[in-house]
């Protein structure tokens, strides 16, 4: 399997200051042989079970995010749970970091090791192990540069659930306007992102926010009706 598995790191950015950033992201892409075809007659094929990712950050450098899987925080590092692995399927979580101070140059943010249990086998298999790097610079050519398109785009829908469930905690304290404008103002910067890089992505994850506002506003008006209902003996 080590042969086949594949793993891919992208910063948001080329480069960050010498004074250190909060918040930088890192994008993790992984997949187990070929890109698997679109259209599948049958069901992937399962090819190791348990995928776990460990990092171990640098001294000065703290992992402040984790999104898109299971995670916790041990003795030894962070541990990410990361399901199982099928051939050809291609996933992806996003970290967030916020980094210390540096001199100019590359430096080390965190070492990572992955591991897996073969299939009908219980032992813990170590599949790849790297240390992860950025480039720390005062040149303001390299700080100027613009984003990774592809992990812009990964950042701006992982805030989708955060926002979702904080909006979800302003509806049940009976703050209904705040929930529902909180849901708005992300739906219609998700249109924004859609109409200016026109991808569909975005306007398909500003839809899904519209309806959850309508459902949430439906929801929690009637609640609010009823309690006032009873409260009133009727």
């Amino acid at each position: 399997m080590n042969s086949v598995f594949e793993v891919s790191y992208s910063w948001n950015r080329e480069a960050i200051p010498t004074g250190g950033a909060d918040p930088v992201y890192m994008m993790v892409e992984w997949r187990n042989g070929s890109p698997a075809k679109r259209l599948r007659k049958i069901a992937p094929k399962i090819v190791s079970r348990d995928l776990e990712l460990l990092l171990k950050p640098e001294f000065g450098i703290q992992l402040k995010g984790i999104y898109g899987c299971r995670s916790k925080e041990t003795d030894i590092g962070w541990v990410l749970r990361l399901g199982d692995v099928y051939k050809g399927e291609s996933k992806q979580i996003l970290l967030e970091f916020a980094m210390g101070p540096r001199v100019s140059g590359k430096s080390a943010v965190c070492s990572a090791y992955w591991s897996t249990r073969k299939l009908k086998q219980s032992q813990r298999v170590l599949l790849r192990r790297e240390q992860l790097y950025i480039q720390y610079t005062s040149h303001l050519g390299m700080l100027r540069q613009p984003v990774d398109p592809k992990v812009e785009k990964t950042i701006k829908l992982n805030e989708t659930v955060p926002l979702i469930k904080q909006a979800l905690r302003a509806y049940e304290r009976g703050r209904t306007q705040e929930g529902s404008d909180m849901l708005r103002r992300h739906a219609d910067a998700l249109l924004i992102e859609a109409a200016r890089k026109q991808d569909l992505d975005y306007y398909a994850e500003a839809e899904i926010v519209e309806k959850l506002r309508h459902h949430y506003g439906i929801t929690f008006n009637s609640m609010v009706h009823n309690r006032g209902k009873t409260m009133l003996g009727e």
